[in-house]
């Protein structure tokens, strides 16, 4: 006969739980014009990060030097005047590089202005002349019109009060990279037609709709740049005889008389 204390032991469901730490989530990120950063984020600012560093509170932050205040409020200035971005651990920590000058836009929760992969974060030296303007002073003006991305679009849809973001897929990027959008005379959004991005959507417009390269026998460049096509058969024949009587001898000026 068993023991007594065999049949407590066998009375009780031993039961072993497996706990898998949790996996990061990737981070997911809507596609955003830097003018849409600008009027959603709760602060602007141009600033160079010194570090990256660990708070006294244990959360992790970047320690920068703030240069400009673009937007924010007065408690934000306040807040920025610490000079600590805080960063969301993970998969979402905006990555930024030590030395190095960004324009940053963020938001402020629980009293800390946050900055994270989706917020706009880009050295000073990738923007364009058209971006720095627009961070400093168009971006902030255009924000009663709604920038929308087409790249869900077969063909981008129209209307009054937002502005079709066709280019957001292409490297060049006109529309985010060379423009602004505002609200025209009629009171239509509409995308500021500068000189550089007029010439950069021709340029979009030439390399989307070009057919392919020709071949090398139906056209040829010459040393000036322009093409000039390879002859026919025909064409060619009447081309040489017509070298040959320009480079016959011209009969000297005067009279010659006719030979009976």
């Amino acid at each position: 006969m068993a023991p007594a204390w065999w049949h407590a032991v066998a009375a009780v469901a031993v039961v072993v739980v497996v706990v898998m730490p949790p996996l990061a989530a990737p981070c997911s990120c809507e596609l955003h014009h830097p003018q849409q950063h600008v009027c959603d984020a709760d602060y602007v600012v141009f600033a160079r990060v010194r570090r990256f560093t660990t708070t006294v509170d244990g959360q992790q932050a970047y320690k920068v030097r703030v240069k400009r205040i673009v937007k924010g409020s007065e408690k934000v200035e306040l807040m920025l005047q610490k000079g600590l971005l805080y960063a969301l651990p993970g998969t979402c920590e905006a990555g930024l590089l030590p030395r190095t000058s960004y324009v940053i836009s963020g938001y402020v929760a629980g009293s800390k202005p946050w900055v994270s992969l989706c917020n706009f974060a880009s050295p000073v030296r990738n923007l364009t002349p058209k971006m720095k303007k627009g961070f400093r002073l168009l971006y902030q003006s255009g924000c009663d019109c709604q920038i929308l991305s087409c790249h869900h679009y077969k063909s981008c849809p129209r209307a009054s009060y937002f502005c079709s973001w066709s280019t957001s897929r292409h490297h060049q990027d006109c529309q985010g990279r060379q423009s602004v959008c505002l609200r025209g005379p009629e009171g239509r959004c509409e995308w500021l037609q500068g000189r550089l991005y007029r010439r950069c959507m021709k340029t979009l417009r030439h390399n989307s709709t070009a057919p392919g390269l020709p071949h090398h026998n139906t056209i040829r460049l010459v040393a000036d740049g322009s093409r000039r096509r390879k002859l026919s058969k025909f064409a060619y024949k009447r081309r040489m005889a017509l070298r040959r009587r320009l480079r016959r001898p011209r009969p000297a000026i005067g009279y010659i008389p006719k030979k009976w």
